[in-house]
């Protein structure tokens, strides 16, 4: 049953639309609903339509869905993330700009040990780390800026390094036969742009083009929504302003803000109606995301009564804090019933959760951290994947290099250099250098022996991968005839752990020809290299979830407790800043943790935490712009009661409307007015009288739940 404007959105087919979905409002369902109605409608058929998400998981949630209200016409549908949907493009038309079409696709760990080879011969070697050097190039590519005009740009000769970097960087993926994942976007767009035959045959293909969560696309994103959008194509794009959290890696809110100059003709529908929160968890998010400027505006309202109130808690240090917390969770499972599966901690920076881990490890609670070490980067599985790589793309070096003395064969870092200096000099590929019979110059007798040994084994391979080999199959040969089972088959425990890594790894090859038949080697690697650390959060295992607030998004608990909501923290204050450079994302970052949750939602700060670099500390400015009551009453603090005749007392948390919440360390009466001792977080406390401002008791020391450690 859809809501009026929830069917509003389903049934306009009629021109570009702009669904403004605020958080838990149904946007999943009303995307569903609108593909459905597309295709029952006659106003497109399933092939001519195409669906865009953020996430695997998400796209695998639409089709899951898709199929309950198609059944098989679903299967024509396309449906994918903006990187599949250009893996899919370049597998296509790779080879009109020279790339092989079976590809290799680095992740972000490749591209550093790229960046990091290419920095040790480079000029900034020693002033420059490889992840801000890549964050960097991957910055300029999002911005659609190539090597050549970031060197043309370059204003110091620090920046003309790095733009040097850059261009080495490209020339190795060429030389690799790779892709990093924003060259996904950026190739593809760069394609269309300059074949316009291949501009032509995309931008006729689909007539409706469906985005979801358009908030977080960045501006190659948004070029190539545009270059796909044909003269006869409609674009329906669902997205919520105030939940644009991805601005440092190069999302842009304002493509949302202007969606309606992009596509003209657009029709806005917004839907405010949340089926996911308690009404006092509405008002304090509301009220704190009402201070952007930044945004279309929309009010959330729920038709469910009562709930929790939101509640606020001061810790004396980040280790109180954690302790607290899971003291706190280990009661609700037990008092309410909620599995702790139903519950989350969300903090600003991975490393917060060294603390929870620890407490939960005291306390004996079970947990999962979602975003730390990804089971695709663990040292074993990248190993097994470079190999495939190989097999399907000889020409990926990079990933031959980390492989090719792995289990260990005899060839050293010298012997290793020879080969591809005899690779290049010869012309040919690595597979017949390989299966050279002769003693390799340069090279040890236990060195050429191995590469011949290899050379026996892998093109064989290579072949029937080729030939559309069962992925499972291929990776059990890897295994088992280039040595690795062997590898890891020792007592010690981590060579067990590695083991069932393996294991696991061979279990999700079975199941990916199982789903897609003679999708070969080639489509499996593409599958994997696209996966998130979300992409593999377990929502069955009955852990309480670690993870940050970036990683919360698109999911949701009963109970969310935000950690660390302090100032240099949440807002986010890195060394050196006075201000995070954009206050309305990390305000908006908040905005999304709290409507993570469902029943329950508390947030926590310390006293006093140490961070190096960053003299900020106390309770967050934003935590005086949470309402307990209406979203109409900007400035009171969260959960707190009206200001009316106080009474203070050691340990009361107060707001000052110019130092924010702090908690009173004493307190005397000096006749009608009384003497405020406030510790705000500063470099000292505060001595006030309440007389010049109303200083209000936000909570009471000994306040159900709000008691202070």
């Amino acid at each position: 049953m859809l809501n009026e404007p929830q069917k509003e959105a389903v049934e306009h087919l009629d021109s570009h639309l702009l669904v403004l979905a605020g958080a838990g409002s149904g946007k999943t369902r009303v995307l569903t609903c609108k593909v459905a109605r597309l295709v029952e409608s006659g106003a497109s058929e399933p092939w001519r339509i195409l669906a865009v998400t953020f996430t695997n998981k998400a796209a695998g949630e639409m089709s899951v869905r898709v199929k309950a209200l198609l059944g098989e016409r679903a299967a024509r549908i396309r449906m994918g993330t903006f990187h599949s949907i250009c893996a899919w493009i370049l597998r296509r038309e790779a080879g009109r700009g020279g790339w092989p079409e079976n590809y290799s696709i680095y992740d972000a760990d490749d591209s550093r040990a790229l960046v990091r080879r290419l920095l040790k011969s480079s000029p900034l070697a020693g002033r420059c780390t490889p992840s801000s050097a890549q964050a960097w190039i991957s910055r300029c590519k999002n911005a659609l800026t190539g090597p050549e005009q970031a060197l043309e740009g370059a204003a110091t000769p620090f920046e003309k390094g790095l733009a040097e970097l850059f261009a080495s960087y490209d020339a190795s993926l060429r030389v690799n036969g790779a892709f990093d994942f924003d060259d996904l976007l950026t190739v593809s767009l760069y394609l269309l742009r300059q074949n316009s035959d291949i501009l032509a045959r995309y931008s006729s293909m689909f007539r409706w083009i469906l985005v979801d969560e358009y908030q977080d696309t960045n501006l190659a994103q948004k070029e190539l929504l545009l270059a796909l959008t044909g003269p006869g194509t409609l674009v329906c794009a669902v997205g919520d302003d105030d939940q644009s959290i991805y601005g440092w890696r190069g999302a842009r809110v304002r493509n949302i803000l202007e969606f309606g100059e992009d596509f003209p003709g657009a029709r806005i529908i917004r839907l405010e109606q949340n089926y996911r929160s308690t009404a006092p968890i509405l008002r304090s998010a509301s009220s704190l995301v009402s201070h952007n400027e930044g945004r279309h505006g929309k009010t959330l309202w729920t038709d469910s009564d009562g709930g929790e109130e939101v509640g606020l808690r001061a810790l004396a240090s980040p280790e109180a804090e954690s302790a607290w917390i899971l003291e706190q969770a280990s009661e609700i499972r037990h008092s309410t019933g909620t599995p702790y599966r139903n519950m989350a901690v969300l903090y600003r920076t991975n490393a917060q959760s060294r603390e929870l881990e620890s407490a939960a490890l005291s306390a004996g609670i079970p947990y999962q951290i979602v975003g730390s070490i990804r089971f695709y980067e663990r040292e074993e599985i990248k190993d097994l994947i470079a190999w495939l790589r190989v097999m399907v793309n000889p020409m990926d070096r990079m990933s031959l290099e980390r492989v090719l003395n792995k289990p260990p064969r005899g060839i050293g870092d010298r012997s290793r250099e020879s080969f591809f200096a005899m690779c290049d000099r010869s012309g040919s590929d690595v597979f017949s250098v390989l299966q050279m019979t002769e003693r390799m110059e340069g090279i040890s007798s236990k060195a050429s022996e191995s590469l011949r040994a290899l050379g026996a084994v892998v093109p064989a391979i290579s072949r029937e991968a080729a030939k559309g080999a069962p992925v499972a199959e291929m990776v059990d040969r890897v295994l088992a005839e280039l040595g690795l089972l062997e590898m890891y088959s020792g007592p010690d425990p981590e060579d067990e752990a590695r083991m069932q890594n393996l294991e696991e790894f061979r279990r999700t090859a079975y199941d990916f020809d199982l789903a897609s038949p003679g999708a070969g080697l080639a489509g499996f690697l593409a599958r994997i290299s696209l996966m998130t650390s979300v992409d593999e959060y377990d929502e069955a295992a009955d852990r309480i979830c670690f993870m940050t607030l970036h990683c919360a998004k698109g999911l949701e608990f009963d109970t969310v407790f935000v950690a660390g909501v302090e100032e240099g923290l949440l807002p986010f204050v890195r060394p050196g800043e006075q201000m995070p450079s954009d206050l309305e994302e990390e305000r908006r970052l908040l905005y999304v943790g709290m409507t993570r949750a469902r029943r329950r939602l508390i947030l926590t700060y310390c006293l006093h935490r140490q961070r190096p670099g960053s003299h900020l500390y106390g309770p967050s400015r934003f935590l005086a712009e949470t309402s307990g009551g209406s979203a109409a009453a900007p400035g009171r603090p969260v959960a707190g009661p009206e200001e009316g005749t106080a009474v203070y007392r050691r340990g009361n948390v107060v707001h000052h409307p110019r130092y924010g919440l702090g908690i009173v360390v004493a307190a005397s009466r000096r006749g009608s007015e009384w003497q405020l001792t406030i510790d705000f977080g500063l470099d000292e406390p505060k001595i006030l009288l309440t007389g010049y401002v109303p200083i209000p008791v936000v909570k009471e020391k000994g306040s159900p739940g709000e008691t202070f450690g």
